[in-house]
């Protein structure tokens, strides 16, 4: 029998990220977000799993709550049309991806190789977290189904799964940006307390019924993925 995969459940890494982000943002040494450019690592090519239209709703209206309390200049990652969870980075950005490209050919067949079979995934939204670079909302998976077709998927991806092996990511949590920061923040006090006075809330759950290979477009309040393929999981 197969050994369960062990799901990414613990809450830990989110305290440590408060903690982090907290101080970042109270001595103004967070990090602040530019769209990508010539020589970017951030906002290449991603499979990404996209909320269900509840769940992107409360989303959308925490995020907005957050810009308020943050003040002008930030990006709206948490919008309805932005928020996504991150499955896997697959390279880094560039703009000669076509119709036919052939690397995102080799990243949809990964992809359906290793969703068969794989039902809807589940998690819980339960809180909000603060990060040196963004505001986070903290998901748990209900069961190890996220975490077994993340594996999988690695697995399927073979030499393609080079970015995130090469730097030794290893993922522990599943979450969602909801506003990443782009200018100083206004007032860091009342930001991390609104933040403080978050992280706990009642579980939102969310179910993603795909998985969507994306590149992306920044519209001048956000980075917004652009699809370029999916699998339905079912």
């Amino acid at each position: 029998m197969t050994e369960p995969m062990p799901c990414r459940t613990d809450r830990a890494p989110f305290d440590r990220l408060f903690a982090e982000g907290a101080a970042a943002v109270a001595d103004g040494s967070h990090r602040i977000e530019v769209p990508p450019g010539g020589g970017s690592r951030r906002w290449g090519v991603s499979a990404l799993l996209r909320p269900d239209p509840g769940a992107e709703a409360s989303l959308a209206e925490l995020a907005r709550e957050a810009a308020v309390v943050a003040g002008d200049g930030h990006w709206l990652t948490g919008a309805v049309g932005n928020s996504h969870l991150t499955m896997r980075a697959l390279e880094y950005p560039r703009a000669d991806i076509r119709d036919d490209d052939p690397c995102v050919a080799r990243y949809a067949k990964a992809l359906s190789v290793a969703s068969v079979g794989v039902p809807p995934l589940a998690f819980d939204i339960f809180g909000l977290t603060l990060t040196p670079l963004s505001v986070m909302a903290c998901a748990l998976p209900v069961d190890d189904a996220p975490d077994r077709l993340s594996a999988a998927y690695a697995a399927a991806l073979g030499d393609d799964a080079w970015l995130e092996d090469g730097i030794g990511l290893k993922r522990d949590i599943w979450y969602l940006n909801i506003l990443h920061f782009a200018a100083p923040v206004g007032d860091p006090r009342a930001l991390i307390d609104w933040v403080a006075d978050r992280r706990d809330l009642t579980p939102i759950p969310l179910r993603a019924t795909e998985v969507e290979i994306a590149t992306w477009r920044f519209t001048g309040s956000a980075m917004k993925p652009l699809r370029l393929a999916a699998s339905v999981l079912r």
